[in-house]
């Protein structure tokens, strides 16, 4: 532990300090600002629901689309169609689901949500007959930062995500390590 020597610690002289052009007005940031109008209830509830809004969200740059045909139970569809909405800034993702078109069919959008940057989009077909589903397709981003993955890597992201966030179990895919995710291994650098 070091010890604190008051004779060596040196003190500023207020007279030294240079004057950088800032007001002498006391800051008032902490005042409430009468220009905007506080949230309805419906807002907030539907700020906290997993529903999807383009309006928000900053697409997916460059959009690599693959097949899948991943079956889905009629328990997993239940909990991809909830979604996932962080409530805590160390959560990282959201989940978002897009409301259904006329066949019921869902997209799953999975994003950044400090960026709302959408990385990966789900297209899952509903099958009326199971009561499950499918993940006909994938899209996800072409341009992460410099770095491109496979469709195979971004399957795997996904999955993980999903088994994460929305407890999943996806059957018929084998568990993946948590290594998995960004696994250097699967990226490439883009050229410049």
């Amino acid at each position: 532990m070091t010890s604190y020597d008051p004779e060596q610690v040196e003190f500023i002289n207020p007279e030294d300090i240079p004057d950088l052009g800032f007001d002498d007005e006391p800051c008032v940031d902490n005042e409430p600002r009468i220009d905007i109008e506080p949230a309805t209830e419906e807002e907030i509830r539907l700020w906290w629901t997993a529903r999807y809004d383009r309006s928000t969200i900053k697409p997916i740059d460059i959009p690599l689309t693959a097949p899948w045909g991943l079956p889905v139970s009629s328990k997993d569809l239940e909990k991809l169609k909830a979604g996932f909405r962080t409530r805590s800034m160390d959560d990282k993702w959201d989940l978002l689901v897009e409301d259904p078109d006329d066949k019921g069919n869902i997209s799953l959008h999975i994003l950044r949500n400090w960026e709302y940057a959408e990385l990966f989009i789900l297209y899952i077909v509903s099958n009326k007959d199971s009561g499950g589903a499918v993940i006909q397709d994938i899209t996800w981003e072409g341009n992460w930062n410099g770095y491109r993955c496979e469709a195979e890597q971004a399957q795997k992201e996904a999955i993980i995500l999903c088994r994460l966030f929305l407890k999943c179990e996806f059957e018929t895919v084998p568990l993946y390590p948590s290594s998995v995710m960004w696994n250097p291994e699967a990226y490439k650098k883009l050229e410049v």
